[in-house]
């Protein structure tokens, strides 16, 4: 290989290893499927944008989601075996008509460098209908999460957090 090439493609390599480095594919990050807890988020205002939130402890979780006993059910209010110490849930609710909430959220990546993080996820609303309830999606990042922390929906984003400057949510629960 003449030395020309490899003068360019060895820093080339190096630019395309370190941007992949710090982006990372929906798949190497775990969702919470909401049918999974028996917990509901609380209202927030306006309902017609959404609710983000960097939760970062069991306090913060409960600041945000409350329990929803029911007789017969055996589900936990919270993500079972949580580490708190290691994991934050990085999560963005939205008000929708009742329905099929199978494809509400797609997460499509988890973006991080050393100053931010990214989550990028596509949403769908159900049909409008008679009722509304409140669907989420939850995504388990490891500690510490960079800030600012951006939520962008379709592609555009919708919230950006700092819980280093005392937002850790948006709009506050």
């Amino acid at each position: 290989m003449p030395a020309r090439t490899l003068a360019w493609l060895v820093p080339a390599a190096v630019v395309l290893a370190l941007a992949a480095a710090g982006s990372a594919s929906a798949a190497s990050y775990k969702t919470i499927d909401p049918a999974s807890l028996q917990s509901f988020v609380g209202n927030w205002s306006p309902a017609d944008k959404p609710l983000c939130a960097v939760l970062q402890s069991q306090a913060d979780w409960d600041k945000v989601f409350h329990p929803a006993p029911t007789m017969g059910a055996n589900a936990p209010f919270s993500p079972p075996g949580l580490d708190w110490s290691r994991s934050a849930v990085l999560v963005v609710a939205r008000v929708i008509g009742a329905g099929d909430t199978s494809r509400v959220f797609h997460l499509t990546a988890v973006k991080t460098t050393a100053t931010a993080t990214e989550v990028d996820y596509g949403f769908t609303p159900t049909p409008p209908a008679s009722s509304t309830m409140k669907w989420y999606l939850a995504v388990i990042a490891p500690k510490p999460v960079a800030a600012p922390i951006a939520f962008k929906e379709n592609g555009k984003t919708v919230c950006r957090l700092d819980p280093a400057k005392g937002v850790w949510a948006s709009p506050a629960p």
